[in-house]
């Protein structure tokens, strides 16, 4: 599992499911930490995660009650503390869209 926003730099979010996504090692220390440096984080990928997490959060939210394992206000803190940024809080509840739009806006 990869964090996200790094365990080091952000403990407060460290152990939030919606700060974590599964990488093969190759995508970990190739491409989350180019040339496998953990202390490096590469902001293009770590868009890329980020829109795909909020893809598997959406999806698991949708689906039946008994398996759901995300809440989207707790991946809107992950957001705002990840990114410094309060406007994530502001978010409508269920608005991915303007999660995803928001989140694009961090690395414009």
């Amino acid at each position: 599992m990869h964090h996200i926003f790094p365990e080091a730099r952000y403990p407060e979010i460290s152990a939030y499911l919606e700060n974590l996504i599964a990488l093969s090692p190759t995508q970990h220390y190739t491409y989350a930490h180019p040339m496998g440096n953990t202390q490096v984080v590469d902001p293009e990928y770590q868009q890329i995660c980020l829109i795909a997490k909020s893809s598997s959060i959406q999806e698991n939210l949708a689906g039946p009650e008994d398996l759901v394992i995300y809440e989207f206000n707790r991946f809107l803190y992950v957001l705002a503390t990840g990114f410094s940024n309060d406007d994530f809080e502001e978010i409508d509840h269920m608005d991915f869209e303007g999660v995803i739009t928001k989140i694009n806006l961090q690395y414009a």
